[in-house]
């Protein structure tokens, strides 16, 4: 079938048919560009425009509101005339979308072709080609129709998640952290979350990241028959590979990273630590993408191919937000914002959820309370209205090194799209990991001061037996 033939079938099967259900299918997946005729563009624009606006299709009205030049109704009604099966609209609407995508790639790779062949330098060629890459990925299926689904069929699947919740299932549409109170106040890990983990520098952003990558790593997750080991993908644009496995090690053998870069002041309990370290890393599904300046294109495609590979994936890791290259904008909090939004999307998308990392503004800094709030993130509109869930770390140790609540890292939801704001996880903070800690005990620290805490020393010394009464 001939392109003008298959057009003109398109446009015969709705001047035809009317405004049916499939023919509000066909309007709400097909363009006027997709028509190469100037004719058939804008006889199908008026169709569109007649059915959204008068809630039908006439050929007549359709006709008379095309214009009276001379033979414009004659052209209209023999357009009709085109429908070799009405039943086949749909079928024959899809071809056209088919037809109109590989015209749109053809001329993509037309209009880059020249600049990247003729660039006049390197970086101008990578210009070109991360601008095809970036609008390569802008060319969708418009025919893929978008169907509502009844409450009442969901209810079922969604009653089969909540038997699995109450059981303990590990498939129970959450992806468990590893840490246990995190996961008890957030549920865990959604399929399409987007997570920002953020701080100032040097308070163990990538540490907890990491140890949360582990933590989803030791489980496995159920593709059809079989049961296979989560995936995780690291993108490290602030350190390289070699640095992640190192922190990898140190935190999976409970040696400091200080102690790996001295290893001949390692003693034979270290050693033997390191061992169930690397026994327990090399069973993990872990991959690490070591580039910088990544576009966020290039994160989606690298992350698409390799949940293609391999559909274990279970998270996807981008270490860190500010050096993620930035897209053309006009003020930075949009460049952000186009970066957040393509995170996001590629968390529903892949059905992957997404941590991002993210430093604080100075600010923090300025305040006598420095425990983050979402104000303090850079360009923090678009990163609060994209991601899911926003947790903030803070160390009174960093700032306080006498606080009796030193040794403790506070995890600070900042925002928990599925769940309470506001609360705190806290986990012991020792030779720069993260471990699990009493709540209470651990709450009760953080509230004292340090003057406080030694009075209450001095105090219960006081109290204390000096030796035996007899």
């Amino acid at each position: 079938m001939s392109d003008l033939y298959l057009e003109a079938s398109v446009l015969g099967c709705l001047l035809h048919s009317g405004l049916t259900p499939d023919a509000y299918d066909v309007l709400a997946t097909v363009e006027p560009a997709a028509f190469t005729h100037p004719f058939y563009s804008k006889l199908y624009a008026e169709i569109k425009r007649q059915a959204t606006q008068k809630k039908m299709i006439d050929a007549l009205l359709v006709a008379e509101a095309m214009g009276s030049e001379n033979g414009i109704f004659a052209d209209v009604m023999e357009t009709m005339k085109m429908v070799p099966s009405a039943a086949n609209m749909k079928g024959y609407a899809k071809s056209l979308n088919e037809k109109y995508m590989v015209r749109g790639f053809i001329s993509l790779m037309e209009s880059h072709y020249e600049k990247i062949t003729s660039a006049y330098n390197h970086d101008t060629a990578m210009e070109g080609i991360q601008g095809f890459t970036r609008q390569l990925m802008n060319i969708s299926r418009p025919d893929e129709e978008v169907l509502p689904i009844r409450a009442s069929e969901l209810l079922n699947g969604y009653m089969d998640t909540l038997e699995k919740r109450v059981s303990g299932d590990e498939e129970s549409n959450t992806i468990k952290t590893g840490i246990d109170d995190l996961d008890e106040i957030t549920g865990g890990l959604n399929d399409t979350d987007l997570i920002v983990i953020a701080a100032r520098p040097g308070m163990g952003k990538t540490e907890l990241a990491l140890k949360i990558a582990e933590g989803i790593a030791q489980r496995t997750v159920s593709l059809g028959t079989e049961r296979v080991q989560r995936g995780v993908l690291i993108f490290s644009m602030e350190m390289q590979a070699g640095q992640i496995i190192e922190r990898q090690l140190a935190n999976a053998s409970n040696v400091s990273v200080s102690k790996l870069r001295k290893a001949s002041h390692l003693d034979d309990e270290d050693w033997g630590r390191i061992s169930m370290g690397l026994a327990e890393l090399a069973n993990l599904d872990v991959w690490v993408v070591d580039a910088t300046n990544l576009s966020i294109e290039q994160i989606r495609a690298v992350a698409t191919r390799h949940k293609n590979r391999y559909p274990g994936l279970s998270l996807i890791l981008a270490d860190y937000l500010g050096l993620i290259k930035k897209p053309s904008a006009e003020r930075n909090d949009l460049a952000i914002g186009e970066i957040t939004r393509g995170l996001k999307t590629m968390a529903m998308e892949l059905n992957t959820p997404v941590i991002c990392l993210s430093q604080l503004s100075r600010e923090v800094e300025k305040r006598p309370n420095k425990r983050p709030l979402n104000a303090d993130l850079r360009d923090s509109g678009s990163i609060e209205q994209d991601a899911d869930g926003i947790w903030f770390i803070y160390r009174d140790g960093a700032y306080n090194p006498d606080s009796p609540a030193a040794h403790l890292a506070e995890i600070i939801i900042g925002k928990n799209r599925h769940g309470p704001q506001g609360g705190v996880v806290y986990q012991e903070f020792r030779n720069g990991h993260f471990r699990g800690t009493d709540q209470a005990i651990a709450a009760q620290l953080a509230r004292e001061r340090p003057a406080q805490a030694g009075r209450d020393k001095s105090s219960r010394k006081g109290n204390e037996p000096t030796g035996r009464l007899f």
